[in-house]
């Protein structure tokens, strides 16, 4: 269920909707690369004086936006810089009643990808833009987390109820400064049933890190585990899409790491079998960022890191939907295969009227015969 974000309302007039999370950032110009990779040391340098509105969208698209401008105030990225530092309070204070809801009902959650990372890895949490929260709960606690959210005035959409490939379920409402607050529940680290076991709830709660910036109920995944969880992300549900912002991520998390972190990661990467997926992720982030010693092959044996995996299918900018739905599929056990053919044939009533925008019952053959058109359509565009 992992969607494209077009960013929020604006939280004061005057101040443009600059954040977003799309699927694929267009590439970095050439001309940008230098004086980006010297903004990502922490440097200043020479920009060019005549950037263009294409050149300034492109950075704000790969997240990086408020950073460089912390670091270089450039006049054509401080409208995003300015709404990143101006909507980050309004974030920060409804994530901080929604945790506290939650905990006053017994569920534990922790915080994942970019809002626990803002807080715990960045100087301002306004320096990672993000377009939603990501809270990871227990399964048992996904039914009394929804009711929760139902209760303090969230948005719970229908699902396709296709649970071998939806383990999430997006929740938003509107605040009384017209912001819009997204909030994405997980119950896996991923929809994607090759890389869904790779890191579960119970195996990360015992080694969570406090957030004392979000209060006292806020806690995240330590660094190893937080760092296999970017390495997988940027791969399972964005096809090695070469976003910066992750890849900063990724840069920072293991620069940070003690030995006995890395040796845990490598060891947890080689058990889901995804060791082809993070040695990509930590190339490309040493790429832009250069010096975090991150090297495989001092954990690794060349028969490990030579390993294949099905997870390595992921990696092919040509994959196909049609090629993704194969590979997960081989995740699955007979039975699941059979479930899941079922569930994605025929979802829900609510959720086609839903997705087709229509509460007429009569049409629903004709709807169901046109989303199957249009998946058997999809198997063959490039994912």
């Amino acid at each position: 269920m992992s969607r494209a974000k077009t960013g929020n309302s604006p939280a004061v007039p005057g101040v443009p909707s600059l954040e977003v999370d799309p699927f694929h950032a267009a590439s970095i110009p050439a001309r940008l690369r230098e004086p980006l990779r010297a903004a990502l040391r922490g440097e200043r340098a020479a920009w060019p004086e005549d950037l263009s509105d294409g050149e300034a969208q492109s950075l704000v698209d790969h997240g990086l936006a408020p950073l460089i401008h912390s670091v270089q105030p450039l006049a054509a990225l401080r409208a995003a810089a300015i709404r990143a530092a101006t909507v980050e309070p309004l974030r920060a204070e409804d994530l901080r009643l929604v945790l506290r809801e939650l905990a006053s009902r017994g569920i534990e959650v922790l915080l994942t990808k970019g809002t626990a990372l803002a807080y715990d890895l960045y100087t301002k949490p306004e320096h990672r833009p993000r377009a939603d929260v990501d809270l990871l709960i227990s399964r048992e606690d996904v039914p009394r987390a929804i009711e929760t959210f139902r209760a303090m005035g969230f948005d719970v959409p229908e699902t396709s109820g296709d649970e071998h490939a939806v383990r999430q379920v997006a929740l938003s409402r509107t605040d009384a400064f017209g912001l819009q607050h997204h909030y994405d529940l997980h119950w896996a680290v991923t929809n994607t049933p090759l890389f869904a076991t790779a890191l579960g709830f119970e195996e990360s709660r015992p080694r969570a890190i406090p957030i004392a910036a979000l209060g006292s109920d806020a806690r995240g995944l330590d660094d190893a585990d937080a760092l296999l969880l970017a390495c997988i992300h940027r791969v399972a549900h964005h096809h090695d899409t070469e976003r910066l912002i992750w890849l900063v991520d990724i840069a920072l998390l293991s620069r940070r790491m003690q030995a006995e972190d890395r040796r845990r990661f490598w060891t947890q990467a080689s058990a889901a079998g995804v060791i082809g997926v993070c040695v990509r992720s930590l190339a490309l982030a040493e790429e832009w960022m250069p010096g975090a010693g991150f090297r495989p092959e001092e954990w690794l044996s060349a028969e490990e890191l030579g390993r294949d995996e099905p997870s390595r299918a992921y990696l092919d900018r040509d994959l196909t939907y049609g090629r993704t739905m194969a590979a997960d599929f081989r995740a699955l056990s007979w039975r699941q295969r059979v479930q899941r053919a079922w569930q994605l044939a025929f979802p829900p009533a609510a959720f086609i009227q839903q997705s087709f925008g229509t509460t007429n019952r009569l049409i629903l053959p004709w709807l169901y015969v046109r989303r199957g058109a249009r998946g058997v359509v999809r198997l063959f565009r490039r994912a």
